[in-house]
């Protein structure tokens, strides 16, 4: 079931409760009142997580059937420990069902998570990117760069605000698909730097920029012909047989915006050729033929890239 749940707890059976799905066990150490807050925003086929506490905790949890989850931590106080390692701001956390795992926090924490079902993850990741994962995950955790982890950080904190401010349905395959995309970016980020040497990192890429180009350009010919049907990113990868991760890298280098973002613009340019073409036409019926969800949403995304109203350039035309 999809949505937002937020739970306040004031002691660890209450704090063990509230996460859906998960099998934990709060031992409260420290002295005082506890004030715990955790966020779980269910989405189709993935989840995040945002979970703070003020006093010393011992958590055992073991992760939901069948979910890869991915943990960074938001802030965290010295000497925390998971599993009896260190934990520390830039310790990435990688894990799956079966597996049960230990936070020790003697202060202040706060977690970020990622949960993604395992047959997303086989449909958005490319063969070489999964097996670095699967790497991953024979070592649970990872002490990524500062920059890779602030990047995880910043993405996964954006994306809570953004289903928190209603900008994202959790509801929707697609909003869901693109949060994952854009973390799991984040993520293989941060692995290459530790599982690849600095020889082999981006080799998974075209390897000339003559391919990176064509690919690019194979994507535009079919955002193109798909203007009043929009593809999604992932039926976008799959009909090149390329993975987002190379996608989102090749549109970065050749026209330094992303494919979603090139797509929105040839859309809002369509938009704008017929307006000129056709003044008098309902911009209701324009937004809906090129496959916006309302014609609010289409003239707010116009106006933003052109700086004035569409009925504004129709009454012009």
């Amino acid at each position: 079931m999809t949505g937002i749940a937020r739970h306040q707890a004031s002691d660890s059976d209450e704090l063990a409760g509230a996460l859906a799905g998960w099998n934990q066990d709060y031992t409260q150490l420290g002295r005082g009142r506890l004030h715990a807050e955790l966020l779980h925003i269910q989405l189709v086929e993935a989840s995040l997580i945002y979970e703070h506490s003020n006093l010393h905790l011992h958590e055992n949890m073991t992760p939901p059937q069948d979910q890869v989850v991915f943990g960074i931590p938001l802030k965290v106080s010295a000497d925390s420990l998971f599993n009896g390692g260190a934990l520390a701001g830039d310790t990435l956390l990688v894990l799956e069902v079966g597996e049960e795992m230990e936070i020790c926090a003697p202060g202040e924490i706060g977690m970020l998570g990622l949960t993604v079902d395992r047959r997303l993850i086989a449909r958005v990741l490319g063969a070489e990117e999964q097996e670095r994962l699967e790497q991953a995950l024979g070592r649970r955790r990872l002490d990524i760069s500062p920059l890779a982890a602030q990047r995880l950080r910043e993405d996964l904190c954006a994306s809570i605000g953004a289903f928190e401010r209603a900008e994202y349905d959790p509801r929707s395959a697609e909003h869901g698909v693109r949060t994952v995309m854009s973390s799991l970016d984040c993520v293989l980020q941060g692995l290459d730097e530790v599982l690849l040497g600095p020889n082999q990192r981006g080799s998974a890429l075209p390897r000339t920029l003559e391919q990176r180009r064509r690919l690019v350009l194979a994507a535009v010919e079919m955002m193109q012909a798909n203007l009043d049907l929009p593809l999604s990113m992932l039926e976008l990868c799959q009909a090149l047989n390329t993975s987002h991760r190379t996608l989102q890298y090749c549109f970065k280098q050749i026209s330094q915006a992303t494919p979603q973002q090139f797509f929105l613009s040839l859309r809002l340019a369509e938009a704008r050729r017929r307006l000129k073409q056709d003044p008098l036409q309902s911009i209701t019926t324009l937004a809906l033929d090129l496959g916006f969800a309302s014609s609010s949403h289409f003239s707010s995304l116009y106006k933003r890239l052109y700086g004035e109203q569409p009925s504004l350039t129709g009454r012009r035309g």
